[in-house]
């Protein structure tokens, strides 16, 4: 299994777990329609977070280095 994959799964089911003790004990409801919704922006802003990290990295990469004065 890829790493990326399991690092996406297991902060998945992290924040997933997170949300819905959090919703359960504040309005002893759940909505699946809104764990689902969480789900997905999650998943964009991990995703997004991973490709701007990358972005950086090769910036930082294909930049000259300065040389020390």
């Amino acid at each position: 299994m890829d790493s990326r994959f399991r690092f996406f799964t297991t902060g998945l089911v992290a924040a997933l777990a997170a949300y819905i003790f959090t919703v359960v004990a504040f309005t002893g409801l759940l909505d699946l329609v809104a764990t689902a919704v969480f789900a997905v922006v999650f998943l964009v802003v991990m995703v997004g977070f991973e490709r701007f990290v990358l972005w950086a990295e090769k910036l930082e990469r294909d930049s000259p280095r300065s040389s020390p004065r």
